[in-house]
């Protein structure tokens, strides 16, 4: 027993002399890590007409660089050719992308070239078709975003989320026509049979909505961003999307894939998004 007592006190006494490990930074100093996963699925529609992108969201030298960028784009289904021209968009839209030069500010590239991807579309196409958009773009800690049309980038910050855009339909003109009436009442501007449709679109003969950003908004530790077609926003509650963007980006797309499905909305639409995360 005094064998195994001194080698007990030996032990002891070799780890109260022992140097303490360095600790590493604290989570509020450590290095921001960039995440992100993505979802789609057709619903009850007998085509897939939304196309996506994202660039350099697992190359971090490339993202240090040049940034991260996705996009969603919404192929108009009333339209002629909507898978087409949403993916027309999205490869031209890339092309500028890793054409910029990198001295342009980004808002003003960002307006430039939605302009230039909407004339494409609509000489492409005719007129005859169109998608919406929307676009971010991060580098460091600065996110800019893009949206032309009613899909929808959405913002999850402690413990809310936040719709960034605002979605270019006629609802919007409606809410103004309410103001102007003795009683307001929003179910009446909503229920209107025109209330979803589009008051622009890339692909329009004259693009005059756009909506971006003209100062970088700064992400956080614990953020999350998620850019998606109406199939989701039109189709999951504010409570739905939070839990959903809270999880990390790949149990986050799932579940939002999940909750859509689960809703059995009848003609579903095609469903996309992009789940972005700050850890």
């Amino acid at each position: 027993m005094g064998l195994f007592d001194g080698l007990f006190r030996r032990a002891k006494s070799m780890a109260e002399k022992a140097p303490p490990v360095p600790a590493g930074p604290p989570p509020e100093e450590a290095p921001l890590t960039v995440r992100a996963a993505n979802l789609q699925g057709i619903g009850d529609r007998e085509a897939q007409e939304d196309s996506f992108a994202v660039v350099n969201a697992a190359d971090p030298a490339e993202r240090d660089s040049r940034g991260l960028f996705a996009l969603v784009a919404d192929g108009m289904g009333g339209m002629e050719d909507g898978k087409q021209a949403s993916e027309w968009a999205a490869d031209f839209f890339l092309q500028l992308f890793r054409e910029r030069d990198r001295s342009e500010d980004l808002p003003g590239w960002f307006y430039r070239s939605v302009h230039a991807v909407s004339d494409s579309v609509f000489h492409q196409f005719g007129g005859r078709s169109g998608t919406t958009l929307a676009a971010v773009h991060l580098l460091g800690d600065q996110l800019h975003w893009l949206s032309v049309g009613d899909s929808a980038i959405f913002l999850c910050r402690e413990g809310g989320v936040f719709q960034l855009n605002r979605e270019h339909t006629c609802l919007n003109r409606l809410y103004l026509q309410e103001l102007e009436q003795p009683v307001i009442d929003k179910a009446r501007a909503e229920g209107d049979e025109d209330a979803r449709r589009l008051t622009s679109f890339v692909g329009i003969d004259r693009l005059t909505e756009v909506d971006l950003t003209l100062r970088p908004l700064t992400v956080k530790r614990g953020d999350a961003v998620l850019l998606c077609s109406d199939g989701i926003s039109g189709v999951l509650t504010p409570p739905e999307l939070l839990e959903a963007m809270t999880l990390d980006p790949e149990e986050g797309c799932a579940l939002l894939e999940r909750m859509v499905l689960e809703k059995a909305v009848p003609g579903q639409d095609n469903y996309t998004g992009i789940l972005i995360a700050w850890r």
